[in-house]
């Protein structure tokens, strides 16, 4: 895959493990460093890692289906020109 930035991982997880990663919400994918991460509960712990499909940020390098002409993805293009992200984790 080249970096984990390129990856998008699924994670299938059991009651207090599910619970404690879906306290993250959005902020998992920065946790884990990778470009998306998807929860939901499963009977037992499961991980799927497969490449992205998205365009590349230039800014942030994170791979994302909303990566404009200019090669910056909505995130960024918000913390450049806008109001900024709110982050919930820090």
């Amino acid at each position: 895959m080249g970096s984990s930035l390129r990856a998008e991982v699924d994670i299938g997880a059991p009651g207090p493990e599910h619970g404690l990663l879906a306290s993250l919400g959005e902020d998992l994918k920065f946790l884990l460093l990778t470009s998306a991460a998807r929860l939901t509960k499963s009977d037992q712990l499961k991980v799927r890692v497969t490449p992205s499909e998205k365009r590349k940020c230039e800014r942030c390098w994170h791979y994302r289906a909303d990566v404009n002409d200019e090669a910056l993805c909505g995130r960024c293009e918000s913390n450049l020109r806008g109001a900024g992200e709110k982050r919930v984790h820090v």
